[in-house]
């Protein structure tokens, strides 16, 4: 994966989130930003979150794909995102 292509994962999934989730609005969102630790996402959040995923880098999900390991970080989820691509 090229350093490019994470970093538009990253952004793509940094602009959701901002635009989806006031707690995250104003934070800086960085890879390392925590969401499931940091209360800024709930259970619908996920799932919003999961729908976004696949409409934009049209992935398909499982339930196994609903790890919450994938959504420690925004890191995780470019992670996750890139090897579902693959």
């Amino acid at each position: 994966m090229l350093a490019s292509e994470a970093e538009t994962t990253t952004g793509a999934i940094a602009g959701f989130l901002r635009e989806r989730f006031p707690a995250l609005t104003n934070r800086e969102l960085t890879a390392e930003t925590p969401l499931l630790g940091s209360g800024a996402i709930d259970s619908l959040g996920i799932l919003e979150l999961m729908t976004f995923l696949a409409d934009r880098f049209g992935i398909e999900l499982t339930d196994d794909d609903f790890d919450p390991a994938n959504f420690d970080t925004i890191g995780h989820l470019a992670r996750f995102v890139e090897r579902a691509r693959a």
